[in-house]
């Protein structure tokens, strides 16, 4: 909707207005509409991360369960599990698991990055090569061209 050079007249103008006025309308109305849909979305991710937290604490507690003989309230487990982490040795054995873990994340994400970037230099030497071609053929064209022109010309001097 850009304006030409021309000068519109009164009425035309009016219409341009219009016609602005209801595609940005249009616009934050479309706005709204994926507003309230990302709104959505973010609260379902929200309720489905948290099930599957549910679901692992669940799974966590089971283990830890059924570790012991005799099943106990929830305050009994928390004093237990309080009480392993009073214990250095249990801290440290916890801390090495956990920076075990960093290193295993850290390494699957490099890896993805590698395999990204390894995919991404195909792609760009792909399209390297393919637009190479399209010059070379140019290229081979011009040439061709440029050498008629040149023996036209040239048995045109003679």
């Amino acid at each position: 909707m850009l304006l030409s050079n021309k000068k519109l007249t009164t009425e035309e103008k009016i219409e341009k207005s219009k016609e602005y006025e209801d595609e940005m309308t249009r616009l934050q109305n479309k706005m709204k509409t994926m507003r309230t849909a990302k709104k959505k979305l973010d609260a379902e991710i929200a309720d489905e991360l948290e099930k599957a937290e549910m679901v692992t604490n669940q799974d966590v507690g089971k283990k830890f369960r059924s570790k012991l003989d005799i099943s106990l309230p929830l305050d009994k487990y928390c004093e237990i599990i309080d009480f392993m982490f009073m214990h250095d040795d249990c801290v440290e054995f916890i801390d090495e698991i956990i920076a075990k873990h960093r290193k295993e994340q850290e390494a699957a994400k490099a890896k993805k990055q590698e395999e990204q970037s390894a995919n991404e230099n195909s792609t760009a030497a792909e399209s390297i090569l393919a637009e190479d071609n399209d010059n070379n053929e140019e290229d081979a064209e011009t040439t061709t061209t440029n050498e008629v022109v040149h023996s036209v010309a040239g048995s045109e001097s003679a």
